[in-house]
């Protein structure tokens, strides 16, 4: 298809030939004045400060020939004087005559003729040859590219608009265009671009400039470059640039083509006054569904990355309504997809509102076997009767099934109640964790208690290829860990050891005791270790009152962290922490000073204040150090909820706790690898960063140049991609690359073609897109009917097209030549002619 022209073609107005302007002749047209050139420059200027360079068009010349009468008289004195007079002259000549009718009308004739050509001569008739600059008209046009375009509208109960606009849709060669519901706003858009307006511009002579906006106005190359991607969408922004650039330049028109949601930026109206103080129209064209929304929003709150095999997993999304009466109810379906088949497995019918309504669904824990180490799931509401955004009727997550069994080292000190209690529940709970203990009062030919099959420790092990290759979670109870051997030097190795096995991805878990933890770290290089601060004095721990049994409360009782979701049930979960008929409560607890910066406080104190800083004290905290997760509990009476509950809810909190520990070190691979997107969730205008932590054999950084994961997307293609050393980092691999398209995506780290990893993310629009991406076809009203141009949708496009007639390319005289009629042999030969005719006929006539 033939494009419109490009702003710097050197070609010629439609029809228009230029034409070199003669050598000499009288010039009466003014000269190009400098103001015009000032006023191009200043154009120039206003548009590159936008942001988007827009050189001045290149006007063409154009000779154009015309006849005046330099000296007639009025136009009145013409009609109702000379003709009827001359006429007169003529007729009177001959009517005494006696002549036919037709040889008298005749004569008449030519005398008449004659008599005008004679008084023509004193009116002076010259040829006028004038030399023009034709200034092409200009219409910008500006593409919504936002991620709001990203979006599919199905259409339903449309069918004359979703039929016209399937015309519109290009078909592959040798295949079928898509359908209307499964292209893109931007995609439409595009296609519109293509088949209507770039033709009709380009056959009615304007000289267009496509641009993009979202924040931004950009240049836009082609229609077919539209994606979809910008965060937001500053509407304002974009016209005021357009409005920069058409200072000094010969613009007609602005053609705004988008969804008409602007989030940002200036205000539309303020600068469509503007354009109307200006004369500029702005043709609007909405693309999407315009027709009153009714819509459900499926939105994805929190998903686990990676459990163990046999856990359940709980998912929780919100559902939002838009359009809904009040009461409607709608059912909530989890289903596992395997192997292309989906199965129910968890449904839950609600009541959505505008706001949004929390649903928790919950899938049964199974062993996965020789089916995968994955679990994926989708979760999806039915659309509503006329619902045309379905898009966001479903979300889907992928969930990683660890099949290896997470390995615990637990030292105490002397067994107290919360030792036997856990030692317990780690021997008998799960068989997906394997547990050795070491009891450091027991004496030597005490033999120390471990899972079947392991042997019995003898000794504590210090060193950090020990750590490393034999566990994933060490727990420490009220120990002094300089004290876990009569040899100081094994002491100080178990510490050092212990700081780089965390530093390497392992869980540290402290169990604070009467004795020794934490009060033998304050202030030592093990401190740094814990996610809070240590009062290095002790004596915050003398303020204790030990005389009440308290009850901790949650920090986030709505949105509880998976350590202290005991209930998939929210209330439920915060009546089993706080109320008097839930878990048993505590009589001592360890005062700290608060939790450092990046940490997370789990559980509070219900009144105490001893740290000072207005907060009430904290009893559980996760922290990061920095590839490994460490947590710090200041109580020793979790074996006290097994009194009215037995082991269920014990159970389910250390389980909680040693599976998000070990996550470090088994989250996306084995122990020598981890992929890990550094994010969960990416915007559309985004980049995915990936990064992969590779160990050799010895558990040393590995040295290399890159690493190959395979990228799969939402729609299942797969792709590969190679991670770059970072050489700041030995044994770090890292890449970005533009997020794609929106859906759940996964990454599998890769070594001999085999998969040792795997990250997850998720891409989704913007938070400003996503909050109202339905069209508005109102604004787009109001900004037309503001500066006087027309608003139309993709599908009725007529009336824009015919306020755009063509022919309104501006013309400038340069020069003009004037050249004398008389001056000219053919003027004066049909004078004669005409005087020559008369006489012949007279003599043949005998009139003479």
């Amino acid at each position: 298809m033939t494009r419109p022209r490009l702003p710097m073609e050197a070609s010629s107005p439609r029809g228009v030939e230029p034409e070199a302007a003669p050598a000499a002749a009288p010039a009466i047209a003014p000269a190009v004045t400098q103001d015009t050139a000032s006023q191009a420059a200043a154009s120039q200027a206003a548009a590159t400060t936008q942001g988007t360079a827009a050189p001045v068009s290149t006007p063409q010349e154009d000779t154009a020939t015309s006849w005046r009468l330099l000296e007639a008289p009025a136009p009145w004195v013409v009609v109702l004087v000379v003709l009827p007079l001359s006429f007169a002259v003529a007729w009177r000549a001959y009517a005494r005559e006696t002549l036919s009718s037709g040889m008298r009308t005749t004569l008449v004739g030519l005398r008449w003729l004659s008599l005008l050509a004679l008084l023509a001569v004193l009116a002076r008739p010259v040829e006028v040859r004038s030399q023009e600059r034709v200034t092409p008209a200009e219409i910008l046009v500006l593409a919504d590219d936002s991620a709001s375009m990203s979006r599919r509208d199905a259409y339903s109960g449309a069918e004359e608009v979703a039929r016209r606009l399937q015309a519109l849709l290009p078909s592959p060669s040798g295949g079928q265009a898509p359908s209307v519901g499964e292209a893109s706003r931007a995609e439409l858009t595009s296609a519109w671009l293509d088949a209507r307006l770039l033709p009709h511009l380009e056959e009615t002579g304007y000289e267009v400039r496509l641009q993009r906006f979202a924040t931004t106005t950009e240049a836009l190359a082609g229609p077919s470059d539209l994606a979809g991607r910008g965060a937001a969408t500053h509407l304002g922004d974009a016209l005021a640039s357009a409005l920069g650039q058409a200072r000094g330049r010969h613009v007609k028109g602005i053609v705004v083509v988008g969804d008409g949601r602007s989030n940002g930026g200036a205000d539309p109206m303020a600068v469509a006054e503007r354009a109307s103080q200006a004369g500029i129209p702005v043709h609007t064209v909405v693309v999407g569904d315009t027709r009153p929304e009714r819509n459900l929003v499926l939105e994805l709150v929190e998903a686990p990355t990676s459990v163990l095999e046999e856990d359940e997993i709980s998912l929780i999304v919100r559902v939002r309504a838009r359009g809904l009466e009040g009461g409607a109810a709608v059912e909530v379906l989890l289903e596992e997809v395997e192997g292309g088949q989906a199965q129910p497995v968890d449904q839950q019918r609600v009541e959505p509102t505008e706001e949004g309504l929390r649903v928790t669904l919950t899938a049964p824990g199974r062993r996965t076997g020789s089916r995968g180490l994955e679990r994926r799931f989708r979760v999806s509401v039915a659309p509503l009767p006329e619902e045309r955004m379905l898009d966001d009727n479903q979300v889907a997550t992928v969930v990683r099934v660890n099949p290896e069994r997470i390995r615990v080292l637990y030292v105490d000190g002397y067994p107290r109640w919360e030792y036997r209690q856990l030692k317990d529940m780690l021997l008998r709970a799960d068989e997906r964790i394997e547990a050795q203990m070491f009891l450091l009062s027991a004496t030597p030919d005490f033999p120390q208690e471990a899972t079947r099959g392991l042997d019995r420790l003898t000794r504590v092990p210090t060193r950090t290829e020990q750590l490393l290759e034999r566990y994933d979670v060490v727990v420490l109870g009220d120990v002094n860990p300089w004290a876990i051997s009569a040899d100081p030097a094994e002491g100080e190795e178990f510490v050092r050891s212990l700081g780089e096995f965390v530093e390497k991805g392992g869980g540290l878990c402290v169990i604070a005791g009467e004795f020794d933890m934490p009060k033998a770290v304050a202030g030592t290089e093990f401190a740094k270790l814990l996610p809070v601060t240590l009062d290095p004095t002790g004596a915050l721990a003398f303020e204790v009152d030990t005389t009440l049994e308290q009850h901790p409360t949650l920090e986030d009782p709505s949105s509880p962290h998976q350590i202290v979701r005991l209930h998939p049930d929210a209330e439920l979960n915060r009546q089993l922490w706080q109320e008097e008929g839930g878990l048993r409560g505590f009589y001592w607890y360890f005062p700290v000073r608060g939790a450092k910066p990046g940490a997370q406080v789990l559980l509070r104190h219900p009144t105490q204040s001893l740290s000072g800083d207005g907060e009430r004290d904290p009893l559980l905290v996760a922290g990061y150090h920095p590839e490994g997760r460490t947590l710090f509990l200041a109580i020793d009476a979790t074996h006290r909820w097994q009194f009215r509950y037995e082991h269920r809810y014990h159970e389910r909190f250390w389980r909680n706790a040693i599976r998000w520990l070990a996550l470090g070190r088994l989250k996306g691979g084995d122990r020598r690898h981890q992929l890990e997107a550094l994010q969960p969730e990416y915007g559309l205008d985004e980049r995915v960063s990936l990064e992969a932590r590779v160990l050799n054999e010895d558990f040393e950084p590995l040295e290399a140049d890159s690493r190959t994961v395979e990228l799969e997307g939402p729609d299942g293609e797969l792709e590969r991609l190679e991670l770059a050393a970072d050489p700041s980092r030995p044994g770090v691999f890292r890449t970005s690359f533009e997020a794609g398209r929106a859906g759940a995506w996964s990454a599998v780290l890769l070594d001999a073609d085999e998969p040792v990893a795997r990250a997850d993310y998720e891409v989704v629009l913007p938070s400003h897109e996503n909050a109202d991406p339905t069209p508005d076809p109102a604004a787009l009203l109001a900004l037309s009917q503001r500066t006087g141009g027309s608003a139309v949708t993709l599908a009725e496009a007529g009336p824009l097209l015919q306020a755009l007639p063509g022919g309104e390319e501006r013309r400038e005289p340069l020069r003009s030549d004037l050249l004398d009629a008389w001056d000219r042999w053919g003027t004066l030969a049909l004078v004669l002619a005409l005087l020559i005719a008369e006489w012949i006929l007279r003599k043949r006539l005998e009139l003479i």
